[in-house]
């Protein structure tokens, strides 16, 4: 009996579907919604939309800081089991998504004009970029509220109903989207509103199911906030990392969109713009997958579970790879499908679009690697090396070079130098990583900057709950506590206990499943002994069973534990029963 990842593995496919969903969701709204606005309005229409995104991102800020912030910092405390504080976290999160986005709805006027300024656009083109600009500086509130939600309920047991939000927001979103640009004078305004109006739908069908789950362990507070300000900071902390990378799109995508206008021209500018909305393709399905690092890693990280964090990482870079790799294909065979999805119309510069779409293609295994290594370290807490590393993928080496091989080799330069772009930031991220290890400001050697293991741990082990397998678990524990110089009275009534625990969540904790799967650990901290069970059987919480007269349930061996332990916690996380035994094994008898 070894520790295996049958149970993590689950939990990454549970998430990595729900992660791909959410994000097939998103960006397959913004990619249809591309596809209408060009193929209804004009290659005119498309431009305007990717000319307005610097201002979306500023607005969407507080949703991007707190959502992933507060994503990550609830995911490391339900590890933990810390309840309380979670609560805290997603009490600031929820009004900071409203607070921020309101001042930006009392200052848009004076802003949006300065903005078209920047942008060098003029005439219908300026029209159509202030009206997007608008529209989505009054509807932002909601659209911040709902999106910080999101992601908040994925991490609190609720994956499945944050992929159904976001379905939902964008299939009402592509409805209106059509209806209010096809059959209404709106044009550009209709597809800006049906978004608000998606998001608002959405709200209002999934976050009343939320607050009535039973399978909510967080319930959102504000009281305390003052009293415990790391919480603030510590989610901002987790969150910069993706503000950076929203503040550098910001930059690098303004700063190339208005070089190329004024450099190259409305058409090739029409032809980038496709280019660019081809990206949320390649995003749609990456993001998602490398998503799952933030939700299951996250939770892992925070029990100290070192073997399970390896396996995470390993899965989704090779899912990450391949995924990758078949949608590299599809562009190098069919560019010009992708031209049309977008209803690109312009002929003199079509050739030079699918090439560049070819040579765009070849950048996204370097991607990869990037966004995978910036949820990971953005995870594990290690915020300077996952800001550094957006930072360099999007200004210090992007745009740079963008700028310069657009002057040296046109439009086709551009997409050269993202591929030297990504290459450059991965390489330089693992040199600087490299020397924060040797001078000690990051733990451990390797990429993972993790133990091999918990040192921590007496025994680990994953196993099938079955009455068979209980009585040699129970035997194992009983020796390892042996080894540890546990009296052996004691040690016999942890090995008992663990037996009939590991029976019961068998018996009860599957009822209509055959893969029972448990993990089982043993640890010692400073004196204190801690057994740990984990399982993604149905719901059950022992620190609060009672047990009641003709109940079905026989749950024996916790009454034994509760006189043996110090301290008892449970947590739901990540869909899985986590539950907790502090014990003084070494204490003399009274």
């Amino acid at each position: 009996m070894e520790r295996n990842d049958d149970l993590v593995k689950r939990k990454i496919y549970q998430y990595m579907l729900t992660g791909v969903m959410t994000t097939v969701a998103l960006q397959l709204g913004n990619v249809v919604d591309a596809m209408i606005v060009g193929n209804l309005i004009g290659s005119i229409g498309n431009s305007a939309v990717s000319a307005s995104t610097p201002y979306l991102y500023v607005l969407q800020a507080a949703a991007i800081l707190l959502g992933s912030g507060g994503a990550v910092t609830m995911a490391v405390l339900l590890g933990r089991r810390d309840t309380d504080n979670a609560a805290r976290v997603m009490g600031f999160c929820m009004a900071g998504s409203l607070v921020y986005p309101i001042i930006f709805t009392f200052i848009s006027p004076f802003l949006i004009p300065s903005f078209i300024g920047l942008t060098g656009a003029s005439g219908e083109l300026a029209d159509m970029i202030g009206s997007i600009t608008t529209v989505y500086s009054y509807g932002m509130p909601v659209i911040s509220f709902v999106l910080v939600m999101a992601y908040l309920i994925n991490i609190d047991n609720h994956a499945a109903m944050s992929a159904r939000m976001h379905i939902t927001s964008n299939a009402v979103n592509l409805v209106f989207d059509y209806i209010l640009v096809r059959f209404t004078p709106l044009g550009i305004t209709g597809a800006a509103l049906s978004t608000v109006l998606g998001y608002i739908v959405s709200g209002l069908i999934f976050l009343p199911m939320y607050y009535k789950s039973k399978n909510r362990m967080v319930r959102p507070k504000l009281s305390g906030l003052i009293a415990h300000k790391d919480l603030i900071g510590l989610t901002c902390k987790n969150g910069f990392p993706n503000l950076a990378y929203l503040i550098m799109t910001v930059l690098s995508v303004g700063i190339i969109n208005s070089s190329v206008l004024r450099t190259l021209g409305g058409g090739y500018f029409s032809a980038y713009a496709v280019a660019n909305n081809t990206q949320l393709i390649v995003q749609m399905f990456l993001n998602g997958i490398s998503s799952v690092i933030a939700a299951v890693a996250g939770v892992l990280f925070g029990e100290k579970d070192y073997y399970g964090m390896r396996s995470v990482l390993s899965r989704v870079l090779k899912i990450a790879l391949l995924t990758g790799a078949v949608i590299m294909v599809v562009f190098i065979a069919v560019p010009g499908a992708l031209a049309a999805m977008y209803g690109f119309d312009n002929e003199a510069v079509r050739p030079d679009l699918l090439t560049g779409l070819r040579i765009f293609s070849l950048s996204f295994g370097f991607f990869i690697l990037n966004a995978v290594s910036q949820n990971y370290y953005r995870t594990t807490g290690q915020t300077f090396l996952s800001t550094a590393s957006s930072t360099m993928q999007l200004l210090i080496f992007k745009v740079p070079l963008m700028l310069v091989f657009m002057k040296v080799f046109g439009f086709l330069g551009l997409f050269a130098a993202i591929i030297a772009s990504e290459l450059l930031s991965f390489a330089v991220l693992n040199l600087i990583r490299l020397i924060m290890q040797k001078m000690g400001k990051v733990p451990q050697k390797g990429f993972m900057a993790i133990p091999d293991h918990n040192s921590s741990e007496i025994c680990s082990l994953t196993i099938r709950g079955s009455d068979e397998t209980a009585v040699k678990v129970s035997q194992k524990v009983i020796d390892r506590c042996i080894e540890e110089n546990i009296p052996s009275d004691k040690a016999q009534s942890l090995g008992i206990a663990t037996e009939e625990i590991i029976s019961n969540i068998g018996r009860y904790g599957y009822p209509d499943s055959d893969n029972k799967t448990i993990d089982v650990c043993l640890s010692e901290n400073k004196g204190k002994y801690y057994l740990r069970f984990r399982d993604d059987g149905i719901p059950f919480n022992p620190v609060e069973y009672v047990p009641k007269e003709h109940e079905e349930y026989d749950i024996r061996g916790l009454e034994l534990i509760r006189k043996l332990a110090v301290k008892m916690t449970y947590v739901r996380a990540i869909s899985l029963n986590n539950t907790v035994i502090e014990l003084d094994l070494c204490m003399e008898d009274e």
